[in-house]
């Protein structure tokens, strides 16, 4: 029969806490505030490392998962960018086409009215009021709101763009923003199995059997 780990105090190893094994992480920006330290908070009481070697590999694989995290949200926020740039091009194309053919009728207008080519004022396009229009229908088309998406991928389609395609056509591009973090996150899940074998190998070694009822899963997280 194997024995039984009593305490994983810190202290009977000679540290204050097991986090002093590795550096404290300052965050970055664009990081949602705190989400780092709850992420990592639960996934060490999900590994379960129990000295500081395993603190060590665990602390390992937790960065490779969260730059993972982090890559598929930038990639997604390229993903967006993508669409919402073809978005508000094809309504700004709507609107100068519009505006276009709104230019006959005004013409026709001012003759009738007893106006000449010498005091014609041709009506100015308005670029602006287009490009917010066309941000306007990007926001809506990401919306929380079920309805409110619905609404702007009818909107979408009615430009001619098909919904699902447009996102192809994003998740195709080689642009610089989608490509390189596909490229991390391959990298990024091929380096998780191997830690993870590591890891799992690890914690099959232990010399004792471990009740999780004997961890101090607070002194593991500090």
């Amino acid at each position: 029969m194997s024995a039984r780990l009593q305490t994983l105090s810190p202290v009977a190893l000679g540290l204050d806490r097991f986090a002093h094994v590795l550096p404290a992480r300052t965050p970055i920006a664009g990081e949602d505030p705190g989400s780092y330290d709850a992420f990592h908070a639960g996934m060490v009481e999900t590994l379960v490392p129990c000295t500081p070697y395993e603190r060590v590999i665990a602390d390992n694989l937790i960065g490779i998962e969260w730059e993972l995290v982090q890559h598929r949200r930038m990639r997604e926020a390229s993903l967006r960018r993508i669409m919402r740039e073809a978005i508000c091009e094809a309504v700004c194309r709507q609107h100068r086409e519009s505006h276009e053919a709104g230019l006959e009728a005004a013409w026709q207008g001012h003759v009738e009215a007893g106006g000449t080519k010498d005091d014609w004022k041709k009506p100015a396009f308005d670029a602006e009021a287009a490009r917010q229009a066309g941000a306007h229908l990007a926001a809506r088309a990401v919306s929380r709101n079920p309805e409110k998406q619905m609404d702007a991928q009818a909107e979408i389609a009615a430009l001619g763009m098909d919904p699902v395609e447009l996102m192809g056509e994003a998740y195709r591009s080689h642009e610089r923003g989608v490509a390189a973090h596909h490229g991390a996150i391959v990298e990024l899940e091929r380096r998780r199995r191997e830690v993870r074998r590591d890891f799992d190998a690890l914690q099959r070694s232990r010399p004792v059997d471990i009740d999780d009822a004997d961890i101090d899963f607070g002194a593991i997280a500090q």
